[in-house]
């Protein structure tokens, strides 16, 4: 799981807080949803795969605004390394459903 403490302590104090809830309950949401999507069959796992997709645009659009230039809460470093990963998740997700065809 990514680190969101370390990643979001360099930010304005009144926003880190706020992003760190926000992020954390994102990745939250997507790992119980990608438990649940697990122990699923047929089109009850296509919805949660669904589900777990938008909670990934949600995460992306969280760091595309802390990195927005009217914020800058993230460097354009740390914006880079992050959407990496989420670009990597978005690839195994699409795995994952491309693989229940």
């Amino acid at each position: 799981m990514i680190r969101v403490s370390e990643r979001t302590n360099s930010m304005r104090k009144p926003e880190k807080f706020v992003y760190r809830e926000h992020l954390t309950s994102a990745y939250m949401n997507m790992l119980r949803l990608c438990i649940k999507a697990n122990h699923s069959r047929g089109q009850v796992r296509r919805q949660l795969q669904n589900e777990i997709d938008t909670e990934l645009d949600v995460l992306r659009s969280l760091i595309d605004t802390a990195a927005s230039p009217e914020d800058r809460l993230i460097s354009n470093g740390l914006h880079e390394v992050w959407s990496k990963e989420l670009n990597e998740i978005g690839r195994m997700l699409g795995g994952w459903i491309k693989s229940n065809d």
